[in-house]
């Protein structure tokens, strides 16, 4: 029968069928819950360091062709005397690549203060001057990559993202087989070495190495620790957790580092404080226990179940051994069982039957499952495409880099903030279809207001907003839709699958050479069609992970394709009122406090 008697004294017997069920015993939100959000939040401020610095360490700022005879003149005097002018796009501003090619001693001599647009023009043989009054050193320009070299900029965040590729499949298997605490410290410390070496190159070559040498940490050093993080709470915290961390650090991280090289006006400088700061990863294997799900995945119950114990002293709860008998009894059959139930499966669908551990290829065995992973990589893939576009398309409005930066960086904290709730009540689903759309209309207006920079900035704005609640929406779509077994593996396809698809987002960017339109509209275009995919996912709102690939299976299949959370769970399922038992058996504690016991 079911009761919703807690009482620990109690004489019958608790039957524990899933790991989140233990969170009504030990507290899935408590003294230890909120210690790992707060350890979590440095990761969020990490993760704007390797993602979003490299805008400004990168950025190149106005320059011009410096002429070494010139150079008694003032600013204005030279750039009139030896910059020619040039129309792009209907504006007509001084060249950057471009100098008229007289005899300056000659010139000079005459008396000539403006120049003749008929004198010949060549490339800058002296080199350039930048804007250094407004804008800070950085490497493009302390190394003059612009220009004929401009593509160096370009290649070495392509080659950032090309890294992630290898990196995200490599450690998502390592966290999967090893264990998430391994993974979160090794990547961070890739991160960590190869950011503050990287103040240290004076050529592309060695700069290349480095930027694909982040890469391969990069995404996996958040991911992890946000799977474990994720992994220790109960279902109706699930979303907060996960989101205000991104909403507070992330934000912080963003704003600050801005007019932190403004006020350095070193690039080098600028890098060894940010990425110095990671080597707080030292401390966190004293601070985070291992995932508890993924010692149950691999056998170690013993491990597991001491964990669970101390989460529980550290919440203040006294559980009975009968609890602990329970959980441990859980712990060995899912572990005895999760094999055969995945060969029972793949043999239902006429598989080979294999005895091999579990790897991502099982992601695709089986129907629904297969359905899953391929829409959960489609939407990511696109979501961060979008993302990421509209991130780095603050180059194509018309002010200040510096204020731009730091207004983008800080749409994170709104739209961080409204998908807590939002995710809660609309799911999952619903979020991320809603928001990519959103994010789509407000950009294609964006291609016909050009002469208006106000109001391609504020609808740019916008669409920037809602593309930052599409990305929190998928970061935990993502990982929740994976099971326990190959979460990090899942989590690190999909992730690779991401990185590949922001590879575009620079050229998406550099189409305004085409036309100042196009890049608003394609990420317009882009986000109309990326608010698909999500609404044929499982909702994992509400309901407790699945731990297994044959859990993983049947998640989401009695769910109502238009159902959301605000309708409540009596009102979820495709079935009748006489076959509940399904949403007993999905449902977590917080939506059903419910048990069985005998």
């Amino acid at each position: 029968m079911i009761t919703n008697d807690t009482n620990e004294n109690t004489t019958k017997k608790i039957v524990i069928k899933e790991f989140d069920d233990i969170f009504f015993y030990i507290g899935g939100w408590g003294r230890f819950q909120i210690l790992l959000t707060l350890i979590f939040m440095p990761f969020n401020v990490f993760l704007g360091y390797t993602y979003l610095s490299p805008i400004l360490t990168s950025y190149t700022p106005p320059h011009w062709c410096k002429v070494p005879a010139l150079q008694n003149l003032s600013v204005d005097a030279r750039k009139s005397l030896a910059i020619p002018n040039v129309t792009k796009d209907g504006i007509t501003g001084p060249s950057q690549c471009l100098v008229y090619d007289v005899d300056w001693t000659e010139v000079l001599s005459n008396g000539t203060l403006f120049a003749d647009p008929s004198w010949p023009q060549t490339s800058c043989d002296s080199g350039w001057e930048y804007d250094y009054q407004n804008y800070h050193v950085s490497i493009s320009s302390e190394l003059d990559w612009v220009c004929e070299e401009a593509w160096i900029p370009a290649t070495a965040q392509s080659l950032f993202f090309f890294g992630a590729i290898p990196g995200c499949l490599f450690f998502g298997w390592f966290s999967d087989q090893y264990g998430r605490l391994p993974t979160i410290i090794i990547t961070n410390i890739i991160c960590l070495i190869s950011g503050i070496a990287a103040g240290f190159v004076n050529s592309y070559i060695p700069f290349f190495i480095l930027r694909f040498t982040m890469g391969l940490g990069f995404n996996t050093h958040f991911t992890a620790i946000y799977i474990l993080v994720m992994e220790y709470v109960e279902a109706s915290k699930r979303t907060f957790v996960g989101n205000i961390g991104l909403a507070l650090c992330l934000t912080l991280s963003g704003c600050y580092q801005p007019w932190l090289i403004k006020y350095l006006q070193d690039w080098r400088a600028f890098n060894w404080i940010i990425f110095g700061q990671m080597g707080l990863i030292i401390f966190v294997p004293w601070l985070v226990p291992e995932s508890g799900r993924w010692l149950m995945t691999q056998g170690k119950t013993e491990k597991c179940l001491h964990v669970i114990k101390k989460i529980a002293k550290i919440n203040g709860k006294k559980v009975s051994d009968e609890v602990y008998e329970e959980f441990r009894d859980m712990c060995t059959m899912k572990h005895s069982v999760t094999s055969d139930k995945l060969q029972q499966t793949v043999e239902l669908v006429g598989l080979e039957k294999t005895k091999k551990p579990a790897t991502f290829v099982d992601l695709f065995r089986t129907p629904h499952l297969r359905k899953t992973t391929i829409l959960v990589i489609l939407l990511w893939a696109l979501t961060n495409l979008v993302f990421d576009g509209h991130v780095r398309n603050i180059q194509n409005l018309d002010f200040s880099i510096y204020i731009a930066f730091t207004l983008s960086a800080f749409l994170e904290l709104p739209a961080d903030l409204l998908s807590i709730p939002g995710l809660n009540w609309l799911g999952r689903r619903w979020s991320a279809a809603i928001s990519l759309a959103l994010s789509g209309i407000f950009m294609i207006p964006c291609a016909w207001l050009q002469s208006d920079w106000v109001a391609v900035a504020v609808m740019a704005m916008i669409g920037r907003f809602w593309a930052t609640y599409a990305m929190n929406t998928g970061f935990q779509f993502t990982v929740e839709c994976m099971p326990t077994q190959l979460r990090g593996q899942g989590s690190a396809l999909a992730n690779t699958m991401g990185m590949m698809a922001s590879m575009l987002s620079p050229y998406i960017v550099y189409s305004s050479v085409i036309s100042p339109k196009a890049p608003f509209l394609i990420l317009g275009v882009l986000g109309l069609l990326s608010s698909v995919p999500g609404l044929f996912l499982p909702e994992p709102a509400g309901v407790n992970l699945p731990d297994s690939v044959e859990e993983a299976e049947q998640f989401g299949r009695n769910d109502k394709f238009f159902w959301m959370p605000l309708m409540g769970t009596a009102h979820r399922y495709k079935v009748d009122k006489n076959k509940q038992e399904v949403a007993l058996q999905t449902a977590g504690p917080e939506n059903n406090l419910a048990f069985h016991v005998e």
